[in-house]
């Protein structure tokens, strides 16, 4: 009898852990340098530090299929502590800084990748595309060329979910089920456009934790993280899975400006 109420005790804490959603977390740079777009630049030493505090606490990252199936509540295996990470544009370090942190602490993540940024400088190749697909990474659209959705229509509207779905589909061998919208900018007519070009669900930068019957798979949510944000003090509401109460919770936390790095 012991050792079933300890039973029951141990699964009730563990399901509690993602009850009010699962979070996903945006970066864009992991680099040394910050001169371009600094502000979304964490260095490596950071971003290192960040995945393993997540690790040592028992989050474990789920693929977009599981997430898409949470949010659609069908039946699916989660981890206690669920968690995504992702970046967006395809900056090459991202292969070269942020994929060896990744594999080095057992995480996957998903890369949003903009169609003309394959194989241009300083971006993602297609062999670094290919080796990060065939090991553990996932790939998303994040439109053909990251022009503000929210400005077009019709068939310019929808080539720019479209062309980059064949483009990733092309090089990864591998179907594309995700979307982000550029700039976390959205309109319905984008939405439809998007699951009119067989995405299964789409992210923007709105904050808090991603839940069915409260979010759409079509706006998910997501937490950025840029240079001089707090990460112990998120880690804080993460590790608690707190639900979001309030319309900036789960916004960026910055450490004091005198103090950062």
């Amino acid at each position: 009898m012991f050792l079933l109420v300890i039973f029951v005790f141990t699964v009730s804490v563990a399901s509690a852990q993602y009850n009010n959603g699962i979070p996903v977390l945006l970066y864009h740079h992991v680099s040394q340098d910050k001169t371009d777009l600094p502000g979304l630049t964490v260095t490596p030493d950071e971003f290192s530090r960040q995945m393993t505090m997540l690790k040592q606490a028992g989050f474990e990252t789920i693929s977009p299929k599981t997430l898409i199936a949470y949010m659609r509540q069908e039946p699916v295996t989660l981890p206690p502590k669920p968690i995504m990470i992702t970046f967006d544009d395809g900056y090459e370090d991202n292969y070269t800084e942020a994929f060896p942190i990744l594999k080095q602490v057992g995480f996957s993540a998903v890369v949003f990748m903009t169609g003309v940024n394959v194989d241009r400088e300083m971006r993602l190749s297609q062999k670094q595309i290919k080796e990060m697909s065939d090991n553990g990474i996932y790939f998303g659209g994040h439109s053909f060329t990251h022009r503000d959705l929210t400005t077009l229509k019709g068939k310019d509207l929808y080539r720019e979910m479209e062309d980059v779905k064949k483009l990733i589909q092309w090089v990864t061998k591998k179907d594309v089920d995700v979307f982000a919208y550029p700039f976390g900018y959205f309109t319905l007519d984008a939405w439809e456009a998007t699951e009119a070009a067989g995405y299964q669900a789409a992210f923007t930068v709105l904050p808090g934790l991603n839940k069915p019957e409260q979010d759409n798979e079509f706006l998910l949510r997501r937490i950025p993280i840029y240079n001089n944000t707090d990460f112990a003090v998120l880690f804080k509401l993460l590790d608690a899975n707190r639900p979001k109460t309030k319309l900036l919770e789960y916004t960026p936390y910055y450490r004091n400006e005198q103090t950062a790095e």
